[in-house]
């Protein structure tokens, strides 16, 4: 296992010494909605095909797990790739833990 992971770490550092592009997912928007529901999306770019949002409310999340809200979106609206979560009730002081995932130009 720790030489795949030395294997995969050795591409990825040559890749970026040659400059191969790689895709860099936008950073993800959140808005949370009073008395209850929030939003995680990131902006439509071109190649984009899917977006994936897997969260928890105040509890970390182990590895890549599905967490509380998982949801595959494959539609754009408005110009976003978003997940909408309309039942939470967040507080003050609450933390959302959250992994996003993209397929963009056939991979992911």
């Amino acid at each position: 296992m720790c030489q795949l992971r030395f294997i995969v770490v050795m591409g990825y550092i040559i890749a970026m010494a040659l400059g191969i592009p790689h895709y860099e997912v936008p950073k993800a928007k959140i808005v949370v909605y009073y008395p209850k529901g929030f939003e995680v999306s990131i902006p439509h770019e071109e190649g984009i095909t899917l977006f994936a949002f897997h969260g928890k409310l105040n509890e970390e999340m182990e590895g890549l797990e599905a967490g509380t809200w998982s949801r595959d979106i494959v539609k754009t609206r408005n110009g976003r790739w978003s997940y909408h979560e309309r039942n939470a009730k967040l507080r003050i002081g609450d933390t959302l833990y959250y992994w996003t995932y993209v397929i963009y130009n056939g991979l992911g």
